[in-house]
């Protein structure tokens, strides 16, 4: 069976070596071309492991361009699977592999149908969520479905360790399933998702933090936005400042002062410091900051607020 792949990121990445190591026979990768890279979050580079297996390596900015698609069409796939790829592929790529184009999706669909489903999962306070195989249509998330994982999402993962956690499910999709597929023998089961929400995608500016919110809301936030992705923001003193992780505290006792009020200042033997800040309800524990300029100036002063 031949396979024509088709991602960008690190679940794709991950994907691609599961299939290489169950001898899966991939003829050609198709990727994004790394001057593109910047507005995609966790981009990876694909070029080593297209070398060290002699795979022939399409870097575009486009999937859908009358070359990629000429190419695709003489290179003759039976499948092609797209994983961590942000294109929806055009009617003239579904229609050329014998056995379909296959999809992954971190989520259990027809839940967080849309963009940024990990994202959405950690803000919405879910305590489960997964990856979906499934046959990719014209429009997003709709096709049939192959199979599906699901995993938990604990109170301090974020969307680093839940996309981990989703790369692994779709690994063992993958490694079930493509036999399945290749001898034609798949139950698919209906995708409902046009009945459900279509999730919009995140932009950075989104990420600004609401003071206003409680502790638990807060540490969803941020722990949604974290890197790989742009973060989440707050102001201190006119300057823009990023937070990248936080805790709840063991004691989620009320106290007075104003939402973003800085309660306390911690310095840690790394040179790092941490923050307890008050919220709607009760005081939560923020650390790993940093400036807009990158240069932290540890100038933070108790009694004062992030607006």
């Amino acid at each position: 069976m031949k396979i024509v792949f088709i991602g960008c990121v690190k679940i794709g990445l991950d994907c691609l070596k599961q299939i290489l190591k169950d001898k899966g026979n991939v003829v050609t990768i198709f990727t994004l071309a790394k001057k593109y890279a910047e507005k995609t979050s966790g981009f990876v580079d694909f070029t080593s492991l297209a070398k060290t297996n002699k795979i022939t390596l399409c870097k575009t900015k486009h999937i859908n361009d009358k070359k990629n698609i000429s190419k695709i069409k003489k290179l003759a796939p039976d499948l092609i699977v797209i994983c961590g790829w942000q294109q929806l592929v055009n009617a003239e790529i579904l229609g050329i592999p014998s056995k379909g184009v296959i999809g992954f999706h971190s989520s259990l669909l027809p839940e967080y149908r849309g963009r940024a489903p990990v994202n959405w999962a950690i803000i919405n306070g879910e305590k489960q969520t997964g990856v979906t195989m499934f046959y990719c249509q014209p429009e997003a998330d709709t096709g049939d479905i192959i199979a599906q994982k699901s995993f938990p999402i604990n109170i301090n993962d974020n969307c680093g360790s839940v996309y981990n956690k989703s790369a692994k499910a779709a690994c063992q999709l993958l490694h079930k399933y493509l036999p399945v597929i290749k001898k034609g023998k798949v139950i698919r089961k209906k995708n409902f998702s046009k009945r459900y929400r279509f999730w919009p995608k995140r932009r950075p500016e989104d990420g600004r933090i609401n003071w206003n919110l409680s502790a638990l809301e807060l540490h969803n936030w941020i722990r949604a936005l974290t890197r790989p992705y742009p973060g989440a923001f707050t102001y201190y003193e006119g300057k823009k400042y990023f937070i990248w992780g936080s805790r709840l505290s063991r004691n989620p006792l009320k106290c007075p002062g104003k939402s973003g009020e800085i309660l306390k200042i911690r310095n840690k033997k790394n040179n790092s410091i941490e923050l307890l800040v008050k919220t709607f309800d009760m005081p939560i524990y923020i650390n790993n900051l940093s400036s807009e300029q990158r240069k932290l100036p540890l100038n933070f002063v108790r009694g004062k607020c992030f607006i």
